[in-house]
C-alpha cells in the first residue's frame, strides 16, 4: 500500500523535535530531531554534547524488524533507534 502525503506528514509529525539521550562513557549526548525525509531515507539531528550543539544528518536505516534506525559515532558503532525518541513538552 503507497503511504499518501498525509500519512507520511502525520509520522514526520510524530518524531518532530523529539530526543534521546545516549551517554558515551565521557559525556551525554542529546538528540532532538529536526526533520525527517523518509522519500530521501534520511534523519537530520541536533546534537547536543559538552555544551556544543552541532547538527547533521544521517541515512536511515531499518533492522530486521523493519524498526528504522541511525548509526552514530567516530565509527558509526551506535545504532539509534527511533523508537527510542520521545517527546518533550
Amino acid at each position: 500500500m503507497k503511504e499518501t502525503s498525509a500519512n507520511v506528514e502525520n509520522e514526520v509529525r510524530k518524531y518532530f523535535l523529539a530526543e534521546f539521550s545516549l551517554d558515551d562513557g565521557e559525556y551525554k549526548i542529546t538528540f532532538n530531531i529536526v526533520d525527517i525525509s523518509f522519500v530521501c531515507e534520511t534523519i537530520t539531528v541536533a546534537i547536543s554534547r559538552c555544551g556544543k550543539i552541532t547538527q547533521d544528518t544521517f541515512l536511515l536505516l531499518r533492522d530486521k524488524e523493519g524498526k528504522l534506525y541511525f548509526e552514530f559515532g567516530l565509527f558509526y558503532e551506535n545504532k539509534i533507534k527511533l523508537d527510542d525518541f520521545e517527546e518533550v513538552l
